[in-house]
């Protein structure tokens, strides 16, 4: 879970909300958001890293590792978008085909799953070279849709 400062009373509104469907899972946090998660979940959190910076790098690699499940952002867009240690964990997230919540509505939809308290195996798939010419555009031309 990472928090930006201007989304700590949303955490803490939504860890008290989602308390009894958080407690039973391991926690990974970074800077404030560890002591506020503690503190709303009465349990112990695992914080990743000393300093932003490196907290980014060790949840990147646990997602590398497939050590992650989800990933929780609680963030403004913009604050997200520039952040570029955080577009890395998003994009390894993305190749990883883990869960990415970058807002409070998805993480409760998130949370409320269904599949949360199952065995879930990630369907992973190999990546494809694609080759220069066909993201450069190749001579296929493909007709428009017609506005009605």
């Amino acid at each position: 879970i990472i928090a930006f400062d201007s989304k700590k009373t949303d955490l803490i509104e939504w860890s008290y909300f989602n308390k009894n469907l958080l407690i039973p899972h391991q926690i990974s946090s970074l800077g404030f958001a560890e002591n506020i998660l503690e503190g709303t979940l009465n349990k112990k959190i695992n914080k990743s890293g000393a300093g932003k910076l490196n907290g980014y790098r060790e949840i990147l690699n646990l997602i590398n590792d497939t050590k992650i499940d989800a990933v929780i952002i609680f963030g403004e867009a913009n604050e997200i978008f520039e952040s570029k240690d955080l577009k890395a964990l998003l994009e390894a997230a993305i190749q990883n085909n883990i869960i990415i919540a970058a807002n409070r509505t998805t993480a409760d939809f998130v949370l409320h799953s269904s599949l949360i308290d199952t065995e879930y195996s990630i369907h992973k798939t190999e990546k494809k070279l694609i080759e220069r010419s066909e993201v450069l555009g190749s001579s296929k031309t493909f007709p428009l849709a017609k506005a009605s």
